[in-house]
Protein backbone atom coordinates (compact mmCIF):
# COMPACT_ATOMS: atom_id res chain seq x y z
CA UNK A 1 0.00 0.00 0.00
CA UNK A 2 0.85 3.71 -0.43
CA UNK A 3 2.00 5.49 3.06
CA UNK A 4 3.68 8.97 3.63
CA UNK A 5 6.21 8.22 6.00
CA UNK A 6 8.79 11.12 8.24
CA UNK A 7 12.54 9.56 7.84
CA UNK A 8 13.56 12.63 9.17
CA UNK A 9 13.71 16.45 9.31
CA UNK A 10 12.89 17.30 5.52
CA UNK A 11 12.86 14.01 4.45
CA UNK A 12 9.03 12.83 4.23
CA UNK A 13 8.48 10.14 0.91
CA UNK A 14 5.54 8.40 -0.06
CA UNK A 15 6.56 4.72 -0.66
CA UNK A 16 5.02 1.18 -0.55
CA UNK A 17 5.02 -0.77 2.64
CA UNK A 18 3.22 -4.26 3.81
CA UNK A 19 -0.49 -3.23 4.36
CA UNK A 20 -2.23 -4.27 7.80
CA UNK A 21 -4.28 -7.79 7.38
CA UNK A 22 -6.52 -8.22 9.71
CA UNK A 23 -7.04 -6.48 13.45
CA UNK A 24 -6.30 -8.01 16.88
CA UNK A 25 -9.18 -7.84 19.84
CA UNK A 26 -10.38 -4.89 20.25
CA UNK A 27 -8.93 -3.26 16.95
CA UNK A 28 -10.33 -2.09 13.73
CA UNK A 29 -8.91 -2.21 9.99
CA UNK A 30 -10.23 1.53 8.22
CA UNK A 31 -9.41 2.42 4.47
CA UNK A 32 -8.59 6.39 5.09
CA UNK A 33 -10.60 8.39 2.92
CA UNK A 34 -9.46 11.83 3.86
CA UNK A 35 -6.39 13.20 5.80
CA UNK A 36 -6.22 16.67 7.15
CA UNK A 37 -2.03 18.37 7.16
CA UNK A 38 -1.79 19.75 10.51
CA UNK A 39 1.04 22.02 11.95
CA UNK A 40 2.33 19.19 14.12
CA UNK A 41 3.10 17.70 10.97
CA UNK A 42 4.94 20.60 9.17
CA UNK A 43 7.17 20.92 12.62
CA UNK A 44 7.82 17.29 12.48
CA UNK A 45 8.75 17.45 8.47
CA UNK A 46 10.47 21.24 8.91
CA UNK A 47 12.59 20.43 12.38
CA UNK A 48 12.85 20.65 15.09
CA UNK A 49 9.54 18.73 15.95
CA UNK A 50 9.25 16.51 19.51
CA UNK A 51 5.80 14.66 18.50
CA UNK A 52 7.58 11.90 16.37
CA UNK A 53 9.82 9.53 18.38
CA UNK A 54 13.53 8.86 17.80
CA UNK A 55 13.71 6.27 20.60
CA UNK A 56 11.15 3.48 20.74
CA UNK A 57 7.47 4.62 22.05
CA UNK A 58 7.18 3.65 25.49
CA UNK A 59 3.06 3.06 25.18
CA UNK A 60 3.46 1.50 20.96
CA UNK A 61 7.07 0.79 20.53
CA UNK A 62 7.38 2.40 17.70
CA UNK A 63 10.34 5.07 16.47
CA UNK A 64 10.55 6.55 13.26
CA UNK A 65 10.15 6.36 10.15
CA UNK A 66 6.34 6.75 11.13
CA UNK A 67 3.69 6.54 8.50
CA UNK A 68 1.99 10.04 8.84
CA UNK A 69 -1.94 11.46 9.57
CA UNK A 70 -3.66 12.07 12.82
CA UNK A 71 -6.79 13.82 11.43
CA UNK A 72 -8.50 11.37 9.26
CA UNK A 73 -11.58 9.73 8.31
CA UNK A 74 -12.12 6.34 7.24
CA UNK A 75 -14.09 3.01 5.98
CA UNK A 76 -14.09 0.38 8.44
CA UNK A 77 -13.12 -2.86 6.49
CA UNK A 78 -13.03 -5.12 9.31
CA UNK A 79 -13.18 -5.65 12.86
CA UNK A 80 -11.65 -7.53 15.57
CA UNK A 81 -12.55 -9.54 18.20
CA UNK A 82 -15.05 -7.87 20.80
CA UNK A 83 -15.63 -4.75 19.00
CA UNK A 84 -19.52 -4.11 19.18
CA UNK A 85 -19.61 -0.18 18.87
CA UNK A 86 -18.05 -0.15 14.88
CA UNK A 87 -18.98 -2.60 11.87
CA UNK A 88 -17.85 -3.16 8.25
CA UNK A 89 -18.62 -0.66 5.85
CA UNK A 90 -19.05 2.44 8.73
CA UNK A 91 -17.63 5.87 8.00
CA UNK A 92 -15.85 6.64 11.16
CA UNK A 93 -13.59 9.64 12.09
CA UNK A 94 -10.22 8.35 14.03
CA UNK A 95 -9.77 9.89 17.39
CA UNK A 96 -5.87 9.47 17.35
CA UNK A 97 -5.07 9.83 20.72
CA UNK A 98 -4.21 6.45 22.58
CA UNK A 99 -3.80 6.06 26.11
CA UNK A 100 -2.23 3.74 28.65
CA UNK A 101 -5.59 3.52 31.04
CA UNK A 102 -3.32 2.54 33.87
CA UNK A 103 -1.28 5.83 34.72
CA UNK A 104 -2.76 8.68 37.19
CA UNK A 105 -4.29 10.88 34.55
CA UNK A 106 -5.84 7.96 32.78
CA UNK A 107 -7.48 6.69 35.65
CA UNK A 108 -9.08 9.84 37.21
CA UNK A 109 -10.18 9.93 33.47
CA UNK A 110 -8.25 12.65 31.74
CA UNK A 111 -7.36 10.31 29.08
CA UNK A 112 -5.47 13.13 27.06
CA UNK A 113 -2.88 13.94 29.72
CA UNK A 114 -2.19 10.36 30.13
CA UNK A 115 1.94 10.02 30.72
CA UNK A 116 2.61 7.82 27.94
CA UNK A 117 0.30 8.86 25.12
CA UNK A 118 0.39 8.16 21.75
CA UNK A 119 -1.10 9.81 18.48
CA UNK A 120 -1.78 7.94 15.65
CA UNK A 121 -0.38 8.86 12.92
CA UNK A 122 2.95 10.72 15.15
CA UNK A 123 4.10 7.91 17.43
CA UNK A 124 2.22 4.96 16.33
CA UNK A 125 2.63 1.62 13.83
CA UNK A 126 -0.29 3.05 11.76
CA UNK A 127 -1.57 6.77 10.42
CA UNK A 128 -4.38 8.02 8.12
CA UNK A 129 -1.72 9.30 5.41
CA UNK A 130 -1.83 5.76 4.11
CA UNK A 131 -4.54 3.34 2.27
CA UNK A 132 -4.92 0.93 5.11
CA UNK A 133 -4.48 1.38 8.76
CA UNK A 134 -5.36 -0.50 11.94
CA UNK A 135 -6.45 1.79 15.23
CA UNK A 136 -7.94 0.75 18.37
CA UNK A 137 -11.73 0.38 18.31
CA UNK A 138 -12.19 3.45 20.80
CA UNK A 139 -10.61 5.64 18.24
CA UNK A 140 -13.39 4.91 15.78
CA UNK A 141 -16.69 7.38 15.69
CA UNK A 142 -19.28 6.92 13.49
CA UNK A 143 -19.47 10.05 11.39
CA UNK A 144 -23.71 10.19 11.83
CA UNK A 145 -24.05 11.02 8.49
CA UNK A 146 -21.08 13.46 7.42
CA UNK A 147 -19.01 13.26 4.71
CA UNK A 148 -15.60 12.04 4.81
CA UNK A 149 -14.16 15.82 4.14
CA UNK A 150 -15.90 16.77 7.61
CA UNK A 151 -14.62 13.96 9.15
CA UNK A 152 -10.83 14.55 8.17
CA UNK A 153 -11.35 18.00 10.10
CA UNK A 154 -13.30 16.51 12.92
CA UNK A 155 -9.74 16.44 15.05
CA UNK A 156 -8.74 20.23 15.18
CA UNK A 157 -12.18 21.20 15.23
CA UNK A 158 -12.39 19.34 18.63
CA UNK A 159 -9.12 20.82 19.34
CA UNK A 160 -10.70 24.24 19.01
CA UNK A 161 -13.83 23.47 21.02
CA UNK A 162 -11.80 21.71 23.99
CA UNK A 163 -10.46 25.63 23.82
CA UNK A 164 -13.47 27.39 23.84
CA UNK A 165 -14.95 24.84 27.01
CA UNK A 166 -11.70 25.88 28.85
CA UNK A 167 -12.36 29.39 27.93
CA UNK A 168 -15.62 29.43 29.71
CA UNK A 169 -17.64 30.45 26.52
CA UNK A 170 -21.15 30.39 26.73
CA UNK A 171 -24.11 32.42 25.04
CA UNK A 172 -23.80 36.03 25.21
CA UNK A 173 -20.04 36.54 25.99
CA UNK A 174 -17.79 38.45 23.62
CA UNK A 175 -14.71 36.36 22.95
CA UNK A 176 -11.32 37.38 21.24
CA UNK A 177 -9.75 34.94 19.17
CA UNK A 178 -5.65 35.79 18.41
CA UNK A 179 -4.72 33.87 15.16
CA UNK A 180 -6.57 32.88 12.71
CA UNK A 181 -4.71 29.74 11.40
CA UNK A 182 -6.71 26.50 11.25
CA UNK A 183 -7.36 26.15 15.53
CA UNK A 184 -8.27 29.97 15.51
CA UNK A 185 -10.52 29.55 12.26
CA UNK A 186 -12.34 26.92 13.83
CA UNK A 187 -12.43 28.06 17.27
CA UNK A 188 -14.35 31.38 15.82
CA UNK A 189 -17.09 28.82 14.47
CA UNK A 190 -16.85 26.98 18.10
CA UNK A 191 -17.53 29.84 20.14
CA UNK A 192 -20.60 30.79 17.94
CA UNK A 193 -21.67 27.28 18.36
CA UNK A 194 -21.35 27.92 22.04
CA UNK A 195 -23.41 30.79 21.92
CA UNK A 196 -20.77 33.45 21.44
CA UNK A 197 -22.86 36.77 20.69
CA UNK A 198 -19.21 38.72 19.06
CA UNK A 199 -16.36 37.35 18.43
CA UNK A 200 -13.35 39.43 17.70
CA UNK A 201 -10.07 37.73 16.18
CA UNK A 202 -6.30 38.92 15.56
CA UNK A 203 -4.52 37.62 12.15
CA UNK A 204 -1.86 39.56 9.79
CA UNK A 205 -2.66 37.45 6.58
CA UNK A 206 -5.09 39.05 4.36
CA UNK A 207 -6.15 35.59 3.00
CA UNK A 208 -6.79 34.05 6.94
CA UNK A 209 -8.37 37.44 7.85
CA UNK A 210 -11.02 37.22 5.34
CA UNK A 211 -11.46 33.74 6.28
CA UNK A 212 -12.10 34.82 9.84
CA UNK A 213 -14.29 37.67 8.78
CA UNK A 214 -16.34 35.44 5.77
CA UNK A 215 -17.33 33.16 9.77
CA UNK A 216 -18.52 36.40 11.01
CA UNK A 217 -15.57 37.29 13.19
CA UNK A 218 -14.93 40.91 13.51
CA UNK A 219 -10.98 42.00 12.72
CA UNK A 220 -8.76 43.51 15.08
CA UNK A 221 -7.02 46.07 13.07
CA UNK A 222 -4.39 47.58 15.48
CA UNK A 223 -0.83 47.05 14.41
CA UNK A 224 0.22 47.06 18.27
CA UNK A 225 -0.96 45.89 21.16
CA UNK A 226 -1.88 49.18 22.91
CA UNK A 227 -3.68 49.52 19.17
CA UNK A 228 -5.74 46.50 19.80
CA UNK A 229 -6.28 46.55 23.56
CA UNK A 230 -7.70 50.21 22.46
CA UNK A 231 -9.72 48.89 19.87
CA UNK A 232 -11.29 46.24 21.80
CA UNK A 233 -12.02 48.45 24.66
CA UNK A 234 -13.38 50.83 22.77
CA UNK A 235 -15.99 48.03 21.42
CA UNK A 236 -17.14 46.48 24.56
CA UNK A 237 -17.49 49.72 26.65
CA UNK A 238 -14.14 49.70 28.34
CA UNK A 239 -14.63 46.21 29.92
CA UNK A 240 -12.92 44.09 28.03
CA UNK A 241 -13.67 40.55 26.65
CA UNK A 242 -15.32 37.74 28.48
CA UNK A 243 -12.85 35.11 27.36
CA UNK A 244 -9.86 35.18 25.71
CA UNK A 245 -8.26 32.09 23.29
CA UNK A 246 -4.64 32.43 22.03
CA UNK A 247 -4.02 30.57 18.92
CA UNK A 248 -1.47 32.30 17.74
CA UNK A 249 1.30 31.18 20.14
CA UNK A 250 3.17 34.44 20.14
CA UNK A 251 4.03 36.71 22.47
CA UNK A 252 2.17 39.53 21.80
CA UNK A 253 -1.10 37.48 21.14
CA UNK A 254 -0.65 36.75 24.91
CA UNK A 255 0.20 39.72 26.02
CA UNK A 256 -3.11 40.99 24.20
CA UNK A 257 -5.57 38.09 25.82
CA UNK A 258 -4.82 39.10 29.31
CA UNK A 259 -4.77 42.74 28.57
CA UNK A 260 -8.35 42.75 26.87
CA UNK A 261 -9.76 40.73 28.72
CA UNK A 262 -12.37 41.49 31.39
CA UNK A 263 -11.82 41.60 35.23
CA UNK A 264 -12.56 38.00 36.14
CA UNK A 265 -12.56 36.88 32.39
CA UNK A 266 -11.02 33.66 31.37
CA UNK A 267 -7.89 33.18 29.01
CA UNK A 268 -7.52 29.53 27.12
CA UNK A 269 -4.16 28.78 25.35
CA UNK A 270 -4.48 25.62 23.03
CA UNK A 271 -1.63 27.51 21.17
CA UNK A 272 1.92 25.87 21.18
CA UNK A 273 4.09 28.40 22.39
CA UNK A 274 7.98 26.87 21.64
CA UNK A 275 9.67 29.67 23.11
CA UNK A 276 9.11 30.87 26.87
CA UNK A 277 7.14 33.77 27.41
CA UNK A 278 7.44 36.87 29.87
CA UNK A 279 3.96 36.81 31.48
CA UNK A 280 2.69 39.85 33.39
CA UNK A 281 1.25 38.39 36.55
CA UNK A 282 0.27 41.34 38.08
CA UNK A 283 -2.27 42.38 35.71
CA UNK A 284 -3.40 38.31 35.88
CA UNK A 285 -3.35 38.97 39.60
CA UNK A 286 -4.69 42.32 40.03
CA UNK A 287 -7.94 41.43 37.15
CA UNK A 288 -8.62 37.84 39.00
CA UNK A 289 -7.88 36.57 35.17
CA UNK A 290 -8.23 32.58 35.38
CA UNK A 291 -5.29 31.56 32.26
CA UNK A 292 -6.19 27.82 31.30
CA UNK A 293 -4.00 25.73 29.45
CA UNK A 294 -5.91 23.79 26.76
CA UNK A 295 -4.03 20.52 25.44
CA UNK A 296 -6.05 18.38 22.92
CA UNK A 297 -9.83 17.47 23.81
CA UNK A 298 -11.43 15.55 26.05
CA UNK A 299 -13.67 12.71 25.04
CA UNK A 300 -16.96 14.64 25.62
CA UNK A 301 -15.22 17.58 23.34
CA UNK A 302 -14.94 15.13 20.73
CA UNK A 303 -18.13 13.59 20.97
CA UNK A 304 -19.68 17.32 21.14
CA UNK A 305 -17.99 18.44 18.03
CA UNK A 306 -19.51 15.55 16.01
CA UNK A 307 -23.09 16.09 17.73
CA UNK A 308 -22.18 19.71 16.37
CA UNK A 309 -20.71 19.11 13.13
CA UNK A 310 -24.00 16.49 12.00
CA UNK A 311 -26.18 18.98 13.34
CA UNK A 312 -24.97 21.95 10.92
CA UNK A 313 -24.42 24.40 14.43
CA UNK A 314 -20.65 23.61 13.94
CA UNK A 315 -19.86 23.77 10.33
CA UNK A 316 -16.07 22.37 10.70
CA UNK A 317 -15.79 22.08 6.99
CA UNK A 318 -15.88 25.72 6.35
CA UNK A 319 -12.29 25.92 7.10
CA UNK A 320 -10.92 23.27 4.37
CA UNK A 321 -9.34 25.83 1.42
CA UNK A 322 -7.87 23.00 -0.69
CA UNK A 323 -8.85 19.07 -1.45
CA UNK A 324 -5.66 17.44 -2.33
CA UNK A 325 -4.54 13.77 -4.69
CA UNK A 326 -2.60 11.65 -2.38
CA UNK A 327 -0.08 11.28 -5.65
CA UNK A 328 0.99 15.35 -4.55
CA UNK A 329 0.35 15.23 -1.16
CA UNK A 330 4.20 16.69 -0.47
CA UNK A 331 4.33 19.33 -3.16
CA UNK A 332 0.54 20.29 -2.97
CA UNK A 333 0.05 19.86 1.05
CA UNK A 334 2.99 20.00 3.04
CA UNK A 335 5.17 22.24 0.58
CA UNK A 336 2.30 24.62 -0.21
CA UNK A 337 1.23 24.71 3.75
CA UNK A 338 4.87 26.37 4.31
CA UNK A 339 4.87 28.98 1.79
CA UNK A 340 4.83 31.89 3.51
CA UNK A 341 3.10 33.63 1.08
CA UNK A 342 0.67 31.30 0.32
CA UNK A 343 -3.13 31.69 0.77
CA UNK A 344 -3.84 28.30 2.42
CA UNK A 345 -5.47 27.70 5.54
CA UNK A 346 -6.34 24.02 5.69
CA UNK A 347 -5.45 21.08 2.90
CA UNK A 348 -7.25 17.94 2.93
CA UNK A 349 -6.12 15.14 1.27
CA UNK A 350 -7.73 12.05 -0.82
CA UNK A 351 -6.51 9.17 0.43
CA UNK A 352 -9.11 6.91 -1.87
Amino acid sequence: MRALRLHGVRDLRLEDVPAPERPGPGEVLVAPQRAGICGTDLREYTGPGGAVPDQPHPLTGVARPVILGHEFSATVLAVGEGVTGVSAGDAVAVMPLQHCGVCAQCLRGEMVLCENKAWTGLGTKWGGLAERAIVPAYQATSLRGMSYEQGAVVEPAAVSLHAVDRAGVGPGDRVLVTGCGPIGALAILAAFASGAATVFFTEPQSQRAALGTAFGGTCVQGESVAAQVDEIRGWTGGSGVDAAIDCAGKAPGLALCIESTRMGGTISVPAVHVQPRAVNVWRITRRSLSVRGSQGYSRAAWDRTIALAASGRYPIERVVTSTVPFADVIRRGFDVLLDPTGSEVKVVVAIA
